[in-house]
């Protein structure tokens, strides 16, 4: 936990205390107030059945200090009263940005971001204290709370940006402004509410405009729209991709043993790497990390050593063992780019292949020819596809005469239960709203063809 007093939180945000000791240390803070201990600090936030307002006797009880809206009726306990208990906490984490020189790396993209931030933090774990946004926590919620909760000695902070329409990265890099900025690529991920991929590009340009005096982009040449924004900035821009031109170049990926092989070349020469996570895909993360890492003083040889020991659990492709199968669990999150990277780990293993694919959500315009074209590059890859969902009727169409259509979960794994045979390799991936992780229980509790 991030040590403050709440005298400092009173100073950085203009709350109006009432029974709060200036001088106590906070010991967390949180906006459940069932994680509530001795002055902790709660934090009352509308959502979307109950408001944060209704909980706060509960902290109280806790022994906790509640940071509420300035009309909340209630008296007698620790209050610290703000016209925006949000704004608020987000000046908290801004302000102690600043107060302690922390580095932050901001880090964006419609696909990919959550392993370029995790690798990003092994590359910088080797030399500094590292924290990082967790989870999918890449809001003006999750960012402050990751942040509170790292180690008191935190130099440097890895943060995952998200949005879902114009203006929400802008306002993240204004509560963590970012040295270095990262941007992965620009897909049709959120097209249903941005409408069209110019917008999304805006959208995910913002962070570079947040970046502070001085400070470097890390950008992928090879998607189109990345370079247009990289072109267009004025800050120092380090280029990563397949182009000769590049500052760290991809020159092969290669999917071994459970590992991915990945050689890079720059001024200096060739280097290797052997990342324990498997996916050709990676090549460009673990460039975009390193680069990263020498922005902040990392030698590449230093970098190379954090990403190859960089925890296998935190991979989004999951190999498990059930029963005589391989099941690879990929159910966070889809979109055509992500869709077609796992398929590109499902034929590198050996065995008969078989791609349950469910629907991919919020690509709006882009929807049916996104699903159509995933079904087809599955056919190429694939011994059989199974699509769930309505719009993954697309994707049964695309793989043409391997394609299965299923409405439902409950339907696809009585399916699955009939064709999966010893020996062959499955690999599930959806939108989260697709909840395909009931799907892996299902297997799992089932314990594969005999």
């Amino acid at each position: 936990m991030m040590t403050m007093t709440f005298g400092e939180i009173i100073g950085w945000t203009g709350a109006s205390p009432e029974h709060v000791d200036p001088a106590q240390i906070v010991a967390n803070v949180t906006i459940d107030s069932r994680q509530t201990v001795p002055n902790s600090l709660f934090i009352a936030l509308p959502g979307t059945r109950h408001h944060g307002h209704d909980f706060v006797e509960n902290a109280w009880q806790a022994g906790a200090t509640a940071m509420v809206e300035s009309t909340f009726g209630l008296s007698g306990g620790p209050l610290l009263r703000t016209d925006n208990p949000l704004q608020a906490m987000d000046d908290m984490m801004r302000q102690m940005i600043l107060a302690r020189h922390i580095h932050v790396v901001g880090i964006t993209g419609s696909v990919g971001k959550t392993s370029l931030k995790e690798l990003t933090t092994a590359v910088l774990r080797t030399r500094y204290d590292t924290g990082q946004s967790h989870g999918n926590y890449n809001t003006a919620i999750g960012l402050p709370l990751s942040f509170f909760g790292e180690s008191d000695l935190m130099t440097h902070f890895v943060a995952e940006m998200g949005m879902r329409q114009r203006g929400e990265i802008q306002y993240l890099t204004k509560i963590a402004p970012p040295e270095v900025a990262a941007i992965s690529n620009i897909g049709p991920s959120h097209l249903e509410q941005l409408g069209s991929m110019e917008e999304i590009q805006a959208a995910k340009g913002e962070i570079l405009e947040g970046l502070i005096e001085g400070g470097t982009a890390v950008l992928n040449y090879d998607d189109v729209r990345v370079r247009e924004l990289g072109k267009r900035t004025d800050h120092r821009v380090l280029w990563y991709g397949h182009h000769a031109d590049c500052d760290l170049r991809i020159i092969a990926s290669q999917i071994e043993n459970g590992h991915t092989r990945i050689e890079l070349e720059n001024h200096q020469g060739r280097w290797r790497v052997v990342l324990p996570w498997i996916g050709i895909h990676h090549g460009a993360n673990v460039a975009a990390a390193l680069l990263i890492g020498e922005a902040l003083g990392i030698s590449l040889a230093d970098g190379i050593r954090g990403v190859e020991n960089v925890d296998e659990e935190r991979s989004r492709i999951h190999p498990i063992a059930i029963g005589k199968m391989t099941v690879l669990e990929d159910v966070y999150n889809a979109s055509p780019v992500s869709m077609k990277a796992g398929i590109d780990v499902l034929k590198s293993f050996s065995g008969r292949k078989v791609a349950v694919l469910g629907d991919m959500l919020e690509l709006g315009a882009a929807e049916t020819q996104g699903h159509f074209e995933v079904g087809q590059y599955a056919a190429d890859h694939a011994d059989l596809v199974v699509a769930i969902g309505s719009r993954s009727q697309k994707i049964a169409e695309g793989a043409g005469s391997l394609g299965k259509h299923c409405d439902t979960l409950e339907d696809a794994f009585h399916l699955l239960q009939h064709i999966l045979r010893p020996n062959d390799v499955v690999f599930l991936k959806a939108s989260r709203g697709m909840h395909f992780e009931e799907l892996v229980r299902w297997l799992k509790d089932w314990g594969g063809p005999q």
